[in-house]
């Protein structure tokens, strides 16, 4: 294994020196060591750096350490990681009977109800799978499929996965939806079942351009980012 260089070992110090519950600590260091490490081997692999260049670009990327140990610290919430992790050991203490007891005698505390998410079928022209998977830190978000209408409407379905705290999503999950001509879609983000450890989510957009071919789904934040892209079915013309 390469040793860590001290700019590395200066950017893991400083953003782990913001993160107050330190059980978390660990799986943090190694999440990013690891980003780091892949970053640096896709530039001397693809863009023909020295490793000291690419170490150096892309520490330059990675932003500010403290502010990205700030938002973690929000996410690893210590008060809330204690509680989890005493709850989980007496969890276990209590055992496979005591769980059954639980979730039999706890339905509307274990599962929320469906809301509609608003799909009408009679409208639904196309079903996309998606079937890409997310890991945000504690949340793995997994998307399952869209679902496109003819009067404009896509619902994408996400699954919010979470062993660690119990997943709270909602709002805007994407900095940028756009499609190829240019056009800017606002996405709501809305949980529709909600479980202890996970959350069933959709994803509306509205008003989708009839001459587009594909959607673009834009994530980058905390110096992670991906991006979905549907394409999109022909839709019939209004008379």
């Amino acid at each position: 294994m390469t040793a860590k260089d001290p700019s590395e070992n200066d950017f893991i110090e400083k953003l782990l020196g913001e993160v107050r519950f330190f059980p978390a600590k660990k799986e943090i260091e190694e999440e990013y060591s690891s980003h780091i490490e892949d970053k640096v081997r896709y530039l001397i692999i693809e863009e023909r750096m020295t490793r000291k260049e690419a170490l150096s670009l892309t520490m330059e990327e990675m932003g500010d350490p403290q502010k990205i140990g700030k938002s973690l610290n929000e996410v690893h919430n210590p008060f809330l990681g204690w509680a989890l992790l005493l709850t989980k050991g007496l969890l276990i203490i209590l055992g496979a009977f005591a769980l059954h007891l639980l979730i039999f005698f706890s339905g509307e505390f274990l599962f929320h109800s469906t809301r509609d998410i608003g799909i009408e079928d009679d409208l639904v022209i196309a079903e996309i799978t998606i079937d890409q998977e997310i890991q945000m830190d504690a949340v793995t978000y997994y998307f399952d499929r869209a679902v496109i209408q003819d009067d404009g409407k896509a619902f994408i379905l996400i699954e919010a996965v979470s062993y660690t705290r119990a997943p709270r999503i909602r709002g805007f999950l994407f900095n940028s939806v756009h499609d190829d001509l240019g056009n800017s879609y606002y996405d709501l983000t809305i949980p529709y079942r909600s479980r202890i450890f996970r959350q069933d989510l959709v994803l509306r957009l509205k008003d989708i351009d009839g001459d587009a071919e594909f959607l673009a789904l834009e994530y980058d934040r905390y110096n992670r980012e991906f991006e979905i892209t549907l394409p999109l079915p022909e839709r019939s013309e209004t008379p």
